[in-house]
């Protein structure tokens, strides 16, 4: 198995989850009639959702999150097979 870059890895999961954050936000703009579940949203600030500040600490929260998260998997990964788990 090849290692993972844990760099490259955090990235593509920050990107994506950023991306889709702010697709969920600009729906709740863009679609307010259509009753859709917006507490993803809502995790990450007191804001009012439709408010700039709500959509930027989202998608700014989202984007740490997912690199950190895929920088620890990869980590973890890479010593895993080095150990032949």
């Amino acid at each position: 198995m090849a290692p993972l870059k844990p760099a490259a890895f955090g990235l593509s999961l920050a990107i994506s989850l950023a991306v889709l954050t702010l697709l969920c936000w600009l729906a709740f703009l863009l679609l307010p009639q259509v009753q859709l579940a917006h507490s993803w949203l809502g995790l990450f600030t007191a804001a009012p959702v439709n408010s700039v500040r709500a959509g930027a600490t989202a998608i700014a929260v989202s984007f740490s999150a997912g690199w950190l998260t895929a920088f620890v998997m990869a980590v973890t990964y890479n010593r895993l097979i080095k150990t032949g788990a």
